[in-house]
């Protein structure tokens, strides 16, 4: 647009509409400025909503710019030693483009990165330095000098890149946390610093545009960290997640379920409350991997992972303890409480088929179900487990598809008969280890 906006003037000799000419020559380069807010060593295939926070600030640094220079002439660099060129928008634009583009290329971590930046940077460069040459009105440049044909071959630095561009690179391996703290965090900085410079030196004149860009940028600003933040403890929770769930049933993983236990076990030493504990076991689960395969058997785990979950109270939770074992831990539930929770467990998965992608598919469980009802005996995590397990033997003996009670206020005593001098933790503890 502003290149046939340019032509017509020039060809019609119409320069009421050199303002808006150079309002789109300007606009021109906001997307050139988004570029270094991108990771070429990691690019993905979707568009990232950062990118329209990025967008915002972009423009509102390039309207800081061109709102600072609108009303000023071109004023040379001689005093300087830039004898030549003109002070403008654009030098100060591409000048702080440049400077970003040279972080970026220093902080990239491949050589195809390192080569986009790089290039960038010279194009950028170069192109500041042509528009600031033809900004001093001393220089006389006009339609057709020869100025225009060097600016105009500048464009041939980012075609060559993107021609050159190989899409097939590998992505570089996970940087170092201090590089990928400055890759992430610096770069959304620098324009907003910049942008406060130009602005509160143009408040004077235009106190109401001026803050309204300083706000629509700070705005911007802030979603774009909320938005990182949001993503940065939503990856959190994601992996705590996955430390401490299995990633096929969804459930507590071995870890989680035995952390759990303990400290129930740790509760019930302070306040003396019954504990529970149910070791559950698919029946003839080889039989339905050998049957229907083993995603038909990942199914049918879901799905009793499933049932076991919605069928207890919030209070109490179930882990994945082996292959086809579930382990669920009821707290403040006695031996009858018990025994009627792991019934209830038993007929809601033998009474309704589990279904699959091929069908409807039986199953059973059996269950080893122990409790604490008795407060004298404190609760032994070895000893709950040995129980619970050596419950579930006597329920799969005596035909599967059936729940079976461990005594563990018996046991204790038993134990302190054959050895007398021991106290209930450590015949707990014995009894555990088969002594």
């Amino acid at each position: 647009m502003a290149q046939g906006l340019g032509a017509y003037i020039d060809s019609t000799s119409d320069h009421s509409y050199d303002r808006l000419d150079d309002v789109l020559f300007s606009l021109s380069v906001i997307p050139i400025a988004m570029l270094p807010f991108l990771d070429p060593d990691r690019e993905y295939s979707r568009f990232d909503r950062l990118h329209v926070f990025d967008f915002v600030q972009a423009s509102c640094f390039w309207g800081s710019v061109y709102l600072y220079f609108h009303d000023k002439p071109g004023i040379g660099l001689a005093d300087v030693g830039w004898s030549g060129f003109g002070w403008s928008s654009s030098l100060a634009f591409n000048g702080i483009l440049t400077l970003s583009f040279v972080l970026r290329t220093a902080l990239a971590r491949t050589k195809a990165a390192r080569g986009f930046f790089g290039g960038m940077t010279a194009y950028v460069f170069l192109a500041g330095l042509t528009d600031a040459y033809a900004a001093l009105p001393s220089n006389n440049v006009v339609p057709g000098h020869w100025l225009d044909l060097a600016w105009s071959s500048l464009f041939g630095i980012p075609l060559l890149i993107a021609f050159t561009w190989n899409p097939n690179t590998s992505p570089a391996p996970q940087p170092a946390r201090t590089k990928r703290v400055l890759a992430n965090h610096l770069f959304p900085l620098v324009f907003p610093f910049f942008a406060v410079l130009f602005l509160v030196q143009d408040a004077r004149q235009n106190p109401t545009l001026s803050s309204g860009i300083a706000m629509i940028m700070f705005a911007a600003l802030a979603l774009r960290i909320l938005t990182i933040q949001y993503r940065l403890f939503k990856a959190q929770d994601d992996l705590q997640f996955k430390a401490s769930h299995d990633l096929l049933t969804s459930v507590c993983n071995r870890g989680a379920i035995l952390e759990f236990l303990g400290k129930e076990i740790a509760r019930q030493h302070r306040t003396g409350e019954p504990l529970t504990v149910m070791l559950v076991d698919v029946d003839h689960f080889k039989t339905v991997n050998d049957t229907h395969g083993h995603l038909i058997g990942d199914q049918v785990l879901r799905e009793l992972a499933h049932r076991l979950t919605t069928s207890i109270r919030a209070c109490d939770s179930v882990g994945r303890y082996g292959g086809e074992e579930f382990l669920v831990v009821v707290p403040n539930c006695n031996s009858h409480g018990a025994l009627t929770a792991g019934e209830r467990l038993r007929s809601y998965v033998a009474n309704i088929p589990i279904p699959t992608s091929r069908g409807p598919v039986q199953a059973s469980i059996s269950i080893g179900v122990v409790s604490t009802s008795d407060g004298r005996f404190p609760a032994s995590h070895p000893m709950l487990l040995r129980l619970a397990d050596a419950a579930l033997y006597r329920a799969k003996a005596a035909g599967r598809n059936r729940v079976e009670q461990a005594d563990y206020a018996a046991a204790i005593p038993s134990m302190q008969s054959i050895a007398g001098y021991l106290s209930p933790s450590e015949c707990a503890q014995a009894y555990a280890e088969g002594i």
